[in-house]
C-alpha cells in the first residue's frame, strides 16, 4: 500500500443563527491522505492549521511511501507543525487496514474514559465581564447533567476572584465527591506571567476550596518554578500543553516540575509522540492527562487516551456555556454517516471501536462543505 495524495483544507458547515450565536462549531479543518488501496485517512483540526504547507511541503515527501511506516515518517522532520494532522490520518489508515480501532493498535488500555469540561465563557478573555454568579449557575447546571469535573480560567486581574468562584460552587453543589474543580492559568496566554508568590498564594487558596489541580502557572520555558511550587503545596501542579517532543517532557519529569503532565495530541508532535511521553511519565510514576479538544478532532484524542494506562480523564475543550458538548459539535455531524460518533453516558465517554479513528466520514459531504 502506498500514499497517493496528501491534502489539507477547511470546511464551513451550515448552522442556524441561534447555533452560531451560542458558540456551536461550524468550521473545521481536515487533512486527508489517500492510498492506492482505496483506504482514506482523515484528521480534523483547527481551521487554517495546515493548509498549503501540507500540500507543498509534506505531500512531496510522503506520496509514494508506505502509510504504515509512521515512525520512519516522523523521523524525517518532526519539527513540521503540520505533521501531527497527517500522522493522525495515517493512524486512521493503519486502523482501517487492520480492521481495528487505533487504541487497540497502541495497546488497548480501556474502551471508556471519564471526561471533564473546560469552560470558557463568551466575552472578555479574562472572563472579568462574566458575573461570578453566572459561572456558578452554569457549572451547577453541568453538574446536574451528570458532569463531575469542570475546569475554568484563572485569568481575572485578581486571581483570588476566580478562586472565589470555586468556593461558591462548593457552597452550591458540594465537595469533590460531587464535582472536581480545576483552575487553568495557561501560562503566558493571559498576557502576564505570575511570579512565584502569586502562584503560591493562589494554590493555597484553591486548596481551601478543595481544588483538584492548578495548571500552567508560569512561563513555559520555566522548569524550576513549577517544581518549587509542586514541592511546596498539596494541590497538584500541572502543565505541558504547549510543549513539543520528548526532550522538554524529560526535563519536566527529571525536575519533578509537574504532578501531572498534559501534552497536547497535536502540539506535542502527534499520537505516537504522545504515547512515548505517556510511557516516559509512567516510568516516573506521573499521570499523563493530555490537553483536550472538541469537535471531530476528538476522535484522535479518544484513541490515544484509550491506550494510556496512566490517564484517568479526557478534557473536552473548549466548552462554551450554556451549551452541552454534543450541542456544540452538532453541526459537524453533517460530515459523517450515522450521526454523532461520540457517546457520553453521565460523565463517561465511549472510545469508538470502529476501524481507525472511528469516524465514518461522508466523502460527499466533505466535498459539499469544502472551502475553496
Amino acid at each position: 500500500m502506498k500514499i497517493t495524495a496528501v491534502e489539507s483544507f477547511d470546511l464551513q458547515l451550515p448552522a442556524s443563527e441561534e447555533e452560531q450565536s451560542l458558540g456551536a462549531i461550524t468550521t473545521t479543518g481536515v487533512t486527508r491522505v489517500r492510498t492506492d488501496a482505496g483506504i482514506i485517512g482523515y484528521a480534523f483540526h483547527g481551521v487554517g492549521a495546515a493548509g498549503a504547507a501540507t500540500t507543498d511541503t509534506i505531500a512531496p515527501v510522503l506520496v509514494g511511501q508506505d502509510p504504515l511506516a509512521i515512525e520512519q515518517h516522523l523521523q524525517r522532520d518532526p519539527s513540521l507543525l503540520e505533521w501531527p494532522a497527517v500522522e493522525h490520518a495515517l493512524w486512521d489508515i493503519a486502523g482501517k487496514a487492520a480492521g481495528l480501532p487505533v487504541s487497540k493498535l497502541l495497546g488497548g488500555a480501556r474502551e471508556h474514559i471519564p471526561v471533564y469540561l473546560t469552560c470558557v465563557w463568551p466575552g472578555a478573555a479574562d472572563q472579568s465581564d462574566v458575573p461570578p454568579e453566572r459561572q456558578v449557575d452554569d457549572i451547577a447546571r453541568y453538574v446536574a447533567h451528570g458532569f463531575t469535573a469542570i475546569k475554568y480560567r484563572v485569568w481575572r486581574p485578581d486571581p483570588l476572584d476566580d478562586v472565589a468562584v470555586a468556593q461558591a460552587v462548593r457552597q452550591r453543589v458540594g465537595g469533590r465527591e460531587t464535582v472536581e474543580l480545576m483552575l487553568d492559568r495557561t501560562a503566558h496566554a493571559p498576557g502576564t506571567v505570575w511570579d512565584y508568590e502569586t502562584a503560591y498564594r493562589v494554590a493555597r487558596a484553591f486548596e481551601q476550596a478543595d481544588g483538584t489541580w492548578l495548571e500552567e502557572c508560569f512561563d513555559r520555558s520555566d522548569v524550576e518554578s513549577p517544581a518549587r511550587l509542586a514541592a511546596a503545596v498539596d494541590i497538584p501542579i500541572t502543565g505541558g500543553e504547549g510543549d513539543r517532543g520528548l526532550d522538554k517532557f524529560a526535563r519536566y519529569l527529571a525536575a519533578r516540575s509537574f504532578d501531572i503532565v498534559q501534552p497536547d495530541t497535536y502540539t506535542c508532535g502527534g499520537i505516537l509522540t504522545l504515547r512515548k511521553i505517556s510511557a516516559l511519565a509512567e516510568g516516573f510514576g506521573i499521570p499523563c492527562i493530555p490537553h483536550g479538544t472538541h469537535g471531530l478532532g476528538l476522535a484522535g484524542w479518544l484513541q490515544v487516551v484509550g491506550a494510556l494506562p496512566n490517564c484517568r480523564l479526557l478534557e473536552l475543550a473548549i466548552t462554551v456555556p450554556p451549551l452541552l458538548p454534543w450541542e456544540q459539535w452538532a453541526p459537524l455531524e453533517r460530515l459523517l454517516n450515522g450521526g454523532s460518533p461520540f457517546q457520553i453516558e453521565g460523565t463517561v465517554i465511549e472510545i469508538p471501536q470502529g476501524p481507525g479513528l472511528g469516524l465514518d466520514v461522508d466523502e460527499t459531504a466533505i466535498e459539499r462543505y469544502r472551502v475553496s
